[in-house]
């Protein structure tokens, strides 16, 4: 068993908000959500207020509040509904982060135990429930159902996607299979995009924003999300601390086909990476040999430029935005996303 994926902190390091300087009031917005989120642990019932408690102040670059309190800046938000909705998006992932957990059979998280881990599996499925039914509570107290909408998309996509992967590992479908560029990609749309999409969906629209400037933002979220993934995808393969947290070699060790892996299966060795990926527990040096066969292909530089126009599509949308220091940072997030895998 794996230890699970997880995402840097924007606050310390070199994370993807290195430049320019995000908002003081943002990240005001942002510590009051850390507040609430203590808050949400503390009012589950008895038996999982601990375990909701760690998992939602454990850490993490509060990545989607942030997305959705710049997005909603842009206009004028009404404060106490930019709160509930910032950490509704926070709780919501942590809900899947669970879940997740609980399906992977993950051991760790961010360095510590992992709910189900730590409490069982009764205890965690219960906890994630708990957190998913808490930020729909969250989004009722706003009582937009433009939200409501989002958040569902994303919750649908999130459990959709999970279930496309277990549907391709059961029947051993080959990576080498032209279609599995299009299944990864909505993979990771229904996935790691659909939450950055509804954060920056759901901001743009507590601001007031217009239609268009909505669907911008949208597009960016959306793109944002696929070239996280894709960069941290790259990381895990070349050996750099990934967006996620991740170890090297992770995905190869779980069985998990990323883009640069199917990029170097049709262009490289395949039978020694397939080696690794169908493993349980593939051996030290059967990782080094699978993970060399990758960086011996050009699937780190093609994975690279797919993440760049994924950002170069995101960048045309955020003209349509109001100029100022939200959309800068919303740019620099995007830049430094790229700019990690290079």
């Amino acid at each position: 068993m794996q230890a699970a994926s997880s995402p840097s902190t924007v606050e310390s390091g070199p994370g993807v908000l290195d430049a320019p300087e995000v908002p003081e009031a943002a990240f005001e917005v942002v510590d009051q959500v850390e507040d609430l989120l203590t808050g949400v642990g503390e009012r589950a019932p008895e038996r999982l207020i601990r375990p909701a408690t760690e998992a939602l102040t454990s850490g993490g670059k509060r990545l989607r509040p942030l997305l959705l309190i710049l997005s909603a800046r842009m206009g004028e938000p009404g404060e106490v509904d930019l709160l509930r909705a910032s950490t509704a998006i926070e709780v919501l992932h942590t809900a899947t982060l669970i879940h997740d957990d609980i399906v992977d059979r993950a051991e760790t998280r961010r360095g510590a135990p992992t709910t189900v881990a730590k409490y069982g599996r009764e205890i965690a499925v219960a906890t994630g429930d708990y957190l998913f039914a808490e930020t729909f509570t969250e989004l009722a107290e706003i009582g937009d159902p433009r939200l409501v909408r989002a958040f569902s998309e994303a919750s649908q996509g999130l459990a959709a996607g999970e279930l496309e992967q277990y549907r391709a590992s059961a029947s051993g479908s080959s990576a080498a299979d032209g279609t599995n560029v299009e299944a990864y990609l909505d993979h990771i749309r229904m996935k790691t995009a659909g939450l950055f999409k509804a954060a920056c969906v759901a901001g743009s629209t507590l601001g007031g924003l217009s239609l268009r400037q909505i669907d911008a933002l949208a597009t960016y979220g959306q793109a944002l999300g696929i070239a996280f993934q894709m960069s941290d995808d790259i990381m895990d393969i070349v050996g750099k601390p990934g967006l996620m947290g991740k170890g090297i070699g992770t995905d190869l060790v779980e069985g998990t086909v990323t883009l640069p892996i199917i990029f170097a299966l049709r262009e490289g060795e395949a039978g020694t990476i397939q080696r690794a990926l169908a493993a349980s527990d593939p051996s030290p040096d059967v990782l080094e040999a699978a993970i060399e066969a990758v960086l011996a292909t050009d699937a780190v530089a093609r994975t690279e430029a797919w993440a760049r126009g994924e950002i170069e599509a995101a960048f045309e949308g955020l003209g349509l935005l109001p100029g100022g220091p939200e959309r800068e940072v919303l740019e620099a997030v995007a830049a430094e996303v790229v700019g990690r895998s290079a």
